[in-house]
Formats: C-alpha cells, structure tokens, sequence
C-alpha cells in the first residue's frame, strides 16, 4: 500500500542505493598504525565517546589527505539501517554517544541524529579533476570546528 506519508527510508528500495560512485582506480588509502593514528593500544580498546571516534577519523582523513595525488580525495558515507545512505559534509559529538550527521541524500540537504552504534562510516578515496576545489569535511571536535 503506498502512501504519501512514507519516510525517506521506506521510499527507498534496496535497488536504488548507490554504495559509492566515483572511485579513484589507481589509489588504495593508507593503512595506518595505531601510532600513526596518535593512540596508544590501551586507547584502541576502551570504551569510547562519539567525540573520541569522531577525532579518530578526524585524524585518519587528515592522513589520507596527505598521501593522496592532487586528482583523488577522501570521502565518508553514513549508511544507515533501511539503506538510506548520506554523503557526510560534516560530523559532530550531540552527546557521550550521540552524533549529529550533516550531508546530503540523494543529492538533498539532510541531518541525521543517531547514537554512534546506529551508522556505519563508509571511507573510500574518490577521484576527482585536479582543477576542481576539494570537497572538506567538516569535524567539530571539543566545540571547534576543524575542516579535513
């Protein structure tokens, strides 16, 4: 039965999502360390805050970024349950373990509030024309926002 009153997630059906488009064929990201990423081991297995995730893949696209050629750049997807998934622009701590996703959906302005066990963070390395402006990913990390 349809109705108009269907959210996003229902409208959508698993034949029209899109995991990822775009994708740099000849660059892999880095596989970074532990040590690369500036934690200690003990760091890696606590129990850890929407903000200390948020920080980690702060620091890892700012590595990524400092590997990758001038036609490729570093992308995050959210993939939510139902499919819906969100080209992430920005990501911020909401509470110990609430984040705020701002992007877009099927090419629409959105924002998404979720605990961080509800997403999935889909990082890939797109490529992009060298003349083009880099696509910056927003983080606000302990109340400043940082761009990568």
């Amino acid at each position: 039965m349809s109705s108009p009153y269907q959210t996003i997630i229902q409208q959508r059906q698993p034949s029209d999502v899109e995991i990822f488009h775009n994708v740099h064929p000849d660059v892999k990201p880095p596989c970074l360390t532990v040590e690369e990423m500036g934690l200690s081991h003990q760091d890696v297995n606590d129990y850890r805050s929407a903000g200390e995730l948020i920080k980690s893949l702060a620091k890892t696209i700012h590595t990524w970024r400092q590997h990758m050629p001038k036609d490729a750049e570093p992308t995050i997807v959210a993939m939510l349950n139902g499919g819906l998934q969100i080209h992430v622009t920005r990501l911020v701590q909401e509470s110990f373990h609430g984040i705020r996703i701002e992007g877009t959906a099927g090419g629409n302005p959105c924002m998404v509030l979720t605990h961080q066990n509800n997403v999935e963070l889909l990082c890939y390395v797109q490529q992009v024309a060298e003349e083009e402006p880099k696509q910056r990913i927003g983080f606000i990390i302990d109340g400043q926002e940082i761009e990568e």
